[in-house]
């Protein structure tokens, strides 16, 4: 059984997306959007109630679904605490809708095995400095300039 705790599992009609928040980060963003999930020992969603919500809300809904976004806590950070992360994104590849892991990391802090899992990563840290309203990249609107998302090849 895995050890991976998820806070929390929601739809976002802006970017017609099903985002789902692991519990656990190891950085310090200033200005953290999900402080509240930071701490590893939360208590949380086990992968296996994330998996059924998802492939419920896709069952229902999958005309409204256009993407899996991975987001916490941060899900690199989950993928070196628990390697079984990969298994879940496993799990999230038979929806066949594309994946997208949410990080503050930058693209080479990110290993491979992880960027070989997902179609899209979204890089950098939340930095308030930066925030801007015109960073749209995969028509998703980034906090701050400094964030950019890259399509990794299949």
């Amino acid at each position: 059984m895995t050890t991976m705790k998820f806070a929390h599992i929601e739809y976002s009609i802006q970017t017609k997306s099903i985002d789902i928040f692991n519990v656990g980060c190891d950085g310090l963003c200033k200005d953290c959007c999900n402080p509240e999930i930071k701490d590893w020992n939360l208590p949380g969603q086990s992968s296996e109630f994330v998996l059924t919500k998802v492939g419920e809300l896709i069952s229902k809904f999958n005309s409204l679904i256009d993407r899996i976004i991975l987001v916490g806590g941060d899900p690199v950070d989950c993928y070196k605490h628990y390697p079984e992360y990969l298994d879940f994104i496993i799990e999230l590849k038979k929806y066949n809708k594309p994946i997208y892991l949410f990080t503050r990391h930058e693209l080479d802090e990110i290993p491979n095995e992880l960027k070989n899992m997902v179609q899209y990563i979204k890089t950098g840290a939340y930095i308030p400095e930066l925030t801007c309203d015109d960073n749209i990249c995969e028509g998703i609107k980034l906090a701050t300039s400094n964030q950019k998302i890259y399509k990794m090849g299949e």
